[in-house]
């Protein structure tokens, strides 16, 4: 595998159609706990999208359908450079904002497990106010 040509491959696609987040960590006192405080920790130029839960087909009688674990949920994720996640050292619970949206770092993937590309797992931190669709 070329490994060099993958990254260039992606480097092209985030130049071409890539979007710049910036990250952020809670900063903590001296007993570890959040303070309520935030510090920027980076910026990460990366691709949003998503990824649909498990759907599987179930067979029964004469027919088949597609059936989901519950409700189809979509899994935000953003698709980036792995250097980059080690530049700003990236972490589970950091956050970012896109749309106006609070987005928490749930996971970061190695694609491949080749230190060239990962992909940022993200879950949206509900405040109580706003009806998701």
């Amino acid at each position: 595998m070329n490994l060099k040509f993958e990254s260039y491959k992606l480097r092209r696609e985030l130049e071409r159609s890539g979007t710049i987040f910036d990250f952020y960590r809670l900063a903590v006192n001296a007993f570890g706990e959040p303070d309520g405080d935030c510090e920027k920790i980076g910026t990460i130029l990366g691709l949003y999208h998503e990824e649909n839960d498990y759907i599987r087909l179930v067979a029964s009688e004469a027919a088949q359908r597609r059936q989901t674990a519950g409700k189809l949920k979509k899994q935000p994720k953003l698709l980036c450079l792995y250097e980059s996640i080690i530049e700003c050292n990236l972490q589970v619970g950091d956050y970012t904002i896109i749309n106006g949206k609070q987005y928490k770092v749930t996971g970061v993937v190695n694609i491949q497990e080749w230190n060239i590309i990962a992909d940022i797992s993200l879950e949206v931190v509900e405040d109580g106010n706003s009806i998701q669709l």
